[in-house]
């Protein structure tokens, strides 16, 4: 089933089109809007944009990242870049890194057995997936060596078009596993929901 045509409008109007797009602002809005019809505030999510600075004396290079909140939980998120970084070694291999940072982030505050996160070279994705009881974080890393050219981060991990019926289809699958994890925390529902629960138990 293909997103509602306001999705993909939101897309398709990027200027400059979706592969030539230099600004990863430009994606900002029809990604945020993505989201909330996968996680609906109607359903008590909150989508929060986070902007993180560099590390000092590093290039200025921002990191967004649009985190999915339920009761001020963090519970999926998803990282912006623009789609020239997915032809360069370099700038996956920066993403991968900023993703793998974000994971080591949560890992001490997030209360789902799994985290997943995504990060969006323009419209291409990559899935990821940490697990909690066991430190485990899919894709695995390849390590860098100084004495050879290693793709740490190939380009085939981003193997999803947010657009293309595969893309549609993970990402639903992605958000439904969430809210089945978010449904079986009791402390993350809201007080409505919960009563409704335990009258049903």
């Amino acid at each position: 089933m293909p997103w509602p045509d306001y999705i993909r409008d939101m897309f398709d109007a990027i200027p400059g089109g979706l592969n030539d797009a230099t600004d990863e602002s430009l994606f900002y809005g029809p990604y945020c809007n993505l989201l909330l019809y996968l996680f609906p505030p109607t359903e008590k999510y909150m989508i929060t944009p986070q902007f993180k600075r560099p590390p000092e004396g590093w290039a200025i290079d921002f990191v967004t990242i649009f985190v999915v909140q339920k009761a001020f939980h963090p519970v999926f998120f998803l990282e912006v870049k623009p789609p020239g970084h997915y032809a360069l070694r370099s700038t996956r291999a920066a993403a991968d890194d900023q993703m793998r940072k974000r994971f080591f982030d949560l890992a001490d505050v997030v209360e789902l057995p799994v985290i997943h996160g995504v990060s969006a070279l323009g419209t291409r994705l990559c899935f990821y997936e940490y697990t909690r009881n066991n430190d485990l974080l899919i894709p695995y890393c390849k390590p860098s060596n100084d004495n050879h050219m290693n793709d740490v981060a190939p380009a085939a991990r981003w193997n999803y078009d947010v657009l293309s019926e595969e893309g549609v289809a993970k990402m639903t699958q992605v958000a439904n596993e969430v809210k089945a994890m978010v449904a079986q925390h009791a402390w993350l529902l809201d007080p409505e929901t919960l009563q409704v629960l335990q009258m049903n138990v």
